[in-house]
């Protein structure tokens, strides 16, 4: 399912979300104009994280290798391989990135945003080390963020669409969409062991950044009580479950 919105009403404009997509977007097109100059080689080699050489660049001690190879962590979260792959992104963060800020604060959010990034940019590192192939993409972050709001929103109703096996707009509880797409992450690696090709999808990286979210967002359940003008639900649908609830009393 692609998900198009939630029935969470948000007290309060969602200004870091808004400004991360803003970033992304206007990264994406210094992208593209650096590789439309003919400059790819120079952009993939100074602004993306490739695992094999971040390894040896941190191994190396040499205080600039170190310092660029941790610049590289932040820049390749605002760097995409192509308009659908900033697209999918960018809704998602728009989607459940509301949410979130908005319960754990703006400067929190962005915190937590980034966190959440490096983490999962580490797990994908460390799942390939020795791997030549540059990494790049909001994902890790953005699946921190549906980390959090599993944590934080899990009876929230999300509604949108599929398109297999045939096009259907529907709704359904948050626990339901991301408990599965987190399944479809893990049944991803499991499918891809003994691949010698690997795969296109940085998986790890999606698994780490959701873990890390869920987990920074339980953190923030213990230390930050919920504020009574974050968010209230919009009994504005109906999902699968809810109907199958009204079918029994109706018997």
């Amino acid at each position: 399912m692609f998900p198009l919105k939630d029935n969470l009403r948000c007290n309060n404009f969602a200004t870091i979300s808004t400004w991360l997509i803003v970033a992304n977007l206007l990264a994406f097109f210094a992208e593209v104009g650096m590789i439309v100059s003919g400059r790819q080689e120079e952009f993939f080699s100074t602004w993306l994280m490739v695992p094999h050489n971040f390894f040896t660049d941190i191994a190396s001690g040499d205080p600039t290798a170190v310092g660029w190879a941790i610049v590289t962590v932040f820049s390749s979260m605002f760097l995409h391989g192509s308009f659908g792959h900033i697209f999918g992104n960018m809704f998602f963060l728009y989607v459940f990135g509301k949410a979130v800020e908005n319960r754990i604060g703006k400067w929190r959010f962005l915190a937590f945003y980034l966190v959440s990034g490096i983490l999962a940019s580490l797990c994908h590192a460390y799942s390939e080390p020795g791997s030549m192939i540059p990494t790049l993409g909001a994902s890790g972050a953005i699946a921190g963020v549906l980390g959090a709001y599993l944590l934080l929103w899990p009876t929230a109703t999300i509604s949108g669409f599929y398109v297999v096996p045939a096009p259907a707009y529907v709704h359904t509880k948050a626990y339901w969409f991301l408990v599965g797409w987190f399944v479809m992450q893990i049944s991803g690696v499991l499918e891809s062991i003994g691949s010698v090709s690997g795969g296109g999808v940085a998986l790890w990286a999606h698994i780490g950044g959701f873990v890390a979210g869920f987990i920074l967002a339980g953190l923030v359940k213990i230390f930050q009580p919920v504020s009574e003008v974050c968010i209230v639900p919009v009994p504005d649908c109906k999902t699968s479950d809810d109907e199958a609830k009204a079918d029994k009393k109706k018997k």
